[in-house]
């Protein structure tokens, strides 16, 4: 028997022998019709895909913008401890100091920084963070409470002698805060007391007593006492003559000739 002549069992014409053809992406959309069905099309099938890529492609433009931008310089780092200049005061100072100065808003920028609380024990990592920046050589001024400063000597600043102007320092004589030396070991080297900072409570309208003490003595019951403020260059001050024009601005004296740059 001639199996040639046999009749397959399906037709040649049947759909399973036909070649399928994929429509492309740009027919389909042309057969949709209306804005609803298109916009369905798309949620279904491209919405999720399109919101990942665009957040890919956001992040990797600001991680380069962050990477490659330039960094600003900065002039000055002032440290307001406790809470002793309110955020309106705080950066009323640094915009006057800004201008006083001359900054190039451009290149170059100041930190006036009022968030750590440091005289509380339980404010242990604000003082942390304190240490770290001044380990590090970034704060080249602190304002704080006489007490908290005074406890500090020579651990954070350097004589006053040594960082200011001979003229500046001799017309400053009435305001030296003078604190005890320490030694390494952190003991307190007897009749080596110096002017390490300087009063300023008069030159601000902030708060005179550490923002914590005031909550302390409420509870307690205490009769509050307003506390000094005192001004301490850092010793190890990246911006030393900068920090000598912030006296020179809150004091309202005329910029010296030789600012930093």
């Amino acid at each position: 028997m001639d199996i040639s002549d046999k009749k397959t069992v399906l037709d040649d014409a049947a759909s399973i022998y036909q070649k399928r053809e994929e429509k492309s992406e740009r027919a389909k959309w042309r057969e949709l019709k209306g804005f609803k069905a298109k916009w369905d099309h798309f949620r279904a099938y491209y919405l999720l895909k399109t919101a990942i890529w665009t957040g890919v492609a956001a992040l990797v433009i600001y991680a380069g913008y962050a990477i490659l931008r330039p960094k600003k310089e900065q002039v000055l780092y002032v440290a307001i401890l406790d809470a002793v200049l309110l955020n309106d005061e705080t950066q009323e100072l640094q915009a006057g100091y800004n201008e006083y100065i001359g900054i190039d808003e451009k290149t170059q920028e100041s930190r006036f920084d009022n968030s750590m609380l440091v005289s509380n024990i339980r404010h242990t990592s604000s003082m942390q963070q304190l240490m770290t920046h001044v380990a590090a050589g970034e704060i080249d001024i602190i304002i704080v409470g006489e007490s908290t400063f005074q406890g500090w000597g020579n651990n954070l600043f350097r004589p006053l002698s040594e960082q200011l102007p001979a003229d500046l320092y001799e017309e400053l004589s009435e305001r030296f805060c003078y604190a005890p030396s320490y030694d390494k070991d952190g003991n307190v080297i007897e009749g080596e007391e110096k002017p390490y900072g300087l009063y300023v409570t008069d030159l601000f309208r902030g708060r005179e007593k550490p923002f914590g003490d005031y909550v302390t003595d409420m509870l307690s019951g205490k009769e509050t006492k307003n506390e000094p403020l005192v001004l301490g260059i850092c010793g190890n001050s990246g911006n030393e003559k900068n920090a000598e024009e912030f006296v020179r601005y809150i004091l309202q004296r005329d910029k010296s000739e030789n600012t930093q740059d």
